[in-house]
């Protein structure tokens, strides 16, 4: 067999193995090299057949090694500059996960949650309310190893995540991401998303059962499955998108059913509070909202809903899924009354006499 065909035999076998080598057989590979280098004065532009096995070999692990060395919890805080939030990881009262799925094409990681009253050094609004908070971390990777589009990457915008905590007995669109005051941090390294995902405190609902939820859209009564009768929630296998789950290992002891109902009450209080407001509010002129705004023509894109009546706009650091059907009455042109605002843009939606939607981003002349 001559060395060409002995190389390709033994590249296969190399790449189609699960089995990696280990750290000592990595140096014994490598001290061989060196000894046969020294021995035989190997010309550097002509290497032996299993020589360049071995390198192959020592490189493969090294790059395996590479990908499986995750963050911890702790590092990951400190990434975030949330020294409270690493020292709380580093703590007694954390609770290491360690739980892997794989839905699609992206591998993601539960790696740890914790709780508890100022853990942050960042200070959410609703702790003026609720003081004790949750704070999960997550890694999440491409299954073929290549690496998630960092924000120089035009792919970036493209790619969404959202980390949600689930009630057991509760249906996900009643608490969530959402309504329980979330919020979320996330930065890439060495090609490896890295997420915290925070809430109002999930603990007092542990004799409950407690889930974290990954999804790529907010697409919840789609993604997932409530039965009412157990109060059991589960992945919907038949989604198309990410629909990751979760259960949490967290001691049953540590809930409160008490302060969980009153929490929840809470909840109900404020969320009736504020759709009274909104029945009392005047109809917002859009066209007067934007009169002194100014338009970004790249923004104007023109969205088909799909099957289940969703658009999707992205635009910059927009990303965007709503359901038509909320933005516009039957038969409605023109403006929607819905639209999004943050300090510097504002988000509008348009529908002509054909049905088609148009969505734009106004920059505000502040």
């Amino acid at each position: 067999m001559k060395d060409f065909e002995k190389l390709d035999k033994m590249l296969w076998q190399v790449l189609s193995s699960d089995n990696e080598p280990d750290d000592s057989l990595n140096r014994k590979i490598i001290n061989k090299i060196g000894e046969r280098n020294r021995m035989k004065g190997i010309n550097k532009r002509r290497l032996s057949v299993s020589a360049m096995v071995a390198i192959l070999i020592v490189a493969t692990s090294i790059s395996a090694f590479a990908a499986w060395k995750l963050l911890t919890p702790k590092e990951i805080a400190e990434n975030l500059g949330d020294n409270g939030l690493s020292l709380a990881f580093d703590g007694e009262g954390a609770v290491s996960i360690d739980q892997t799925q794989t839905i699609g094409d992206y591998k993601i990681t539960l790696m740890g949650i914790v709780s508890g009253k100022e853990i942050s050094d960042f200070k959410h609004s609703a702790e003026e309310i609720f003081p004790n908070r949750t704070y999960s971390v997550l890694a999440i990777s491409k299954v073929d190893g290549t690496p998630m589009p960092d924000s120089r990457d035009p792919l970036y915008d493209e790619i969404s995540f959202l980390v949600s905590p689930f009630i057991k007995g509760h249906h996900p669109k009643d608490l969530n991401i959402f309504t329980m005051n979330g919020g979320a941090s996330w930065f890439i390294k060495d090609g490896i998303m890295y997420r915290t995902m925070e809430c109002d405190d999930i603990e007092i609902f542990a004799d409950r059962g407690l889930y974290i939820a990954v999804m790529d859209n907010f697409d919840i009564t789609n993604a997932y499955k409530f039965n009412a009768e157990t109060g059991e929630i589960s992945r919907n296998t038949d989604y198309e998108g990410i629909n990751a789950l979760f259960d949490l290992p967290i001691d049953p002891s540590k809930g409160n059913y008490e302060e969980a109902e009153k929490y929840i009450q809470t909840l109900l209080k404020g969320q009736e509070t504020s759709d009274e407001e909104s029945m009392n509010e005047e109809p917002i002129d859009i066209e007067a909202l934007l009169k002194d705004a100014v338009l970004i023509p790249e923004s104007v894109q023109k969205v088909v809903p799909d099957k289940e009546g969703m658009i999707n706009y992205y635009f910059a650091e927009h990303k965007l899924k709503a359901d038509i059907n909320s933005l516009f009455e039957e038969g409605q042109v023109g403006f929607s009354d819905s639209r999004f605002m943050d300090d510097d843009n504002i988000l509008v939606f348009s529908r002509d006499a054909d049905g088609v939607i148009t969505v734009m981003t106004y920059r505000k002349n502040n």
